[in-house]
């Protein structure tokens, strides 16, 4: 995870609640030792006496100090851990529950009747239709000549 951004405090080396007066030794402190003149030859150096310099105009005047608090409880309250992932589930029965798991069993359900829909519809489109009675199966009095006969069974 990203480490939290450095604020005018961390640059001066004070508390939050810090007094003005405690800001004003910190920076005199830190300018006394990161000053590019007792620092020659050093690049970083007048980079440091920049973020001295800020984090001291900002954190001695009451207003901007105030803003600078407002940022950091915001970037603290945006900067918070995404909530843990669920645990994996230990047993069938915690992972097929259906309290839990509806969505899943709604899905295969609808899908199901959709596949039995179309598998009935192709197989009343790709199948002849059938004739409503065999020749066989008619009735005996409609294929005697004379009624004197008998029905037989087809064999």
């Amino acid at each position: 995870m990203a480490e939290p951004m450095p604020t005018y405090y961390d640059v001066l080396q004070v508390e939050r609640d810090a007094s003005p007066e405690r800001v004003r030794s910190a920076y005199r402190k830190l300018a006394q030792k990161y000053h590019p003149d007792k620092m020659p030859g050093n690049a970083n150096a007048s980079r440091a006496m920049a973020a001295i310099n800020a984090a001291y105009e900002v954190l001695s005047d009451g207003h901007r100090r105030a803003e600078h608090d407002l940022w950091i409880r915001r970037a603290g309250r945006t900067s918070a851990p995404p909530p843990a992932a669920p645990a994996v589930p230990q047993n069938l029965w915690a992972y097929m529950n259906p309290a839990t798991s509806w969505p899943w069993y709604l899905l295969f359900g609808t899908m199901t009747v959709a596949f039995g829909t179309v598998a009935t519809a192709l197989y009343l489109t790709a199948m002849p239709a059938r004739a409503v009675a065999a020749p066989g199966a008619q009735p005996c009095s409609a294929t005697l000549a004379t009624p004197s006969q008998r029905c037989q069974s087809p064999s």
